[in-house]
């Protein structure tokens, strides 16, 4: 009995096959191509935006929190060294240089809740923020790293911050009891002064 030709697995009918030109772009030619079609079609640009939104919508405190935490853990106490001394810029006092990368670490996460921002998605920017909170509360009471010891104020001070932005993107009332019920759980010993900073602002 003759064998049967095999099929040739073909695509469905209205549905371009995936090209090779596909899997060679590179991210900024994505966006670029995004863009055209988005400029090309509004119902195509309603169905991206959907798309988007769902993507960054998946938002982990604890893994934002983990990250910080990651993050201020790498800095090497070497690059405050490096960074401190004579420089072009003059001197720099060890201590500036180490507050410096700590707000360098911090600003990946903290422009990625002002994205959310932006996009008026508040619950993911909410989240951002509670996570960057916690992984420098977690980095202040676990760390050993020697760095540490010429930042030790910066993780209180940058806290603070970080809550400042909190309180622009909730100016209202709205959004205090779930910071206050995060504070309490996730950050005990900082809790009560940064409950009294949120309410005092709001006066």
């Amino acid at each position: 009995m003759a064998k049967r030709a095999k099929k040739k697995a073909t695509s469905k009918p209205g549905i371009p096959r995936k090209t090779k030109t596909l899997d060679s772009l590179s991210g900024s030619d994505a966006l670029a191509i995004i863009k055209i079609l988005s400029d090309r079609s509004p119902k195509l640009a309603q169905e991206i935006d959907a798309i988007a939104r769902e993507l960054l919508s998946h938002v982990n405190m604890d893994e934002v929190a983990a990250n910080v935490q990651m993050e201020l853990e790498f800095i090497d106490v070497e690059d405050v060294w490096d960074k401190s001394g004579a420089t072009s810029r003059g001197y720099v006092d060890p201590g500036d240089a180490a507050w410096e990368m700590f707000e360098e670490a911090l600003e990946p996460f903290q422009k990625e809740m002002d994205k959310y921002k932006q996009l008026s998605m508040s619950k993911e920017a909410e989240m951002t923020c509670q996570g960057i909170l916690k992984g420098i509360y977690l980095f202040d009471k676990e760390s050993s790293t020697e760095y540490k010891n010429w930042a030790i104020d910066a993780p209180g001070e940058y806290f603070g911050l970080i809550l400042s932005n909190w309180k622009k993107l909730f100016p209202r009332q709205s959004g205090l009891s779930n910071m206050k019920a995060f504070l309490e759980t996730h950050c005990p010993n900082w809790a009560e002064w940064a409950i009294k900073s949120i309410r005092s602002r709001r006066q």
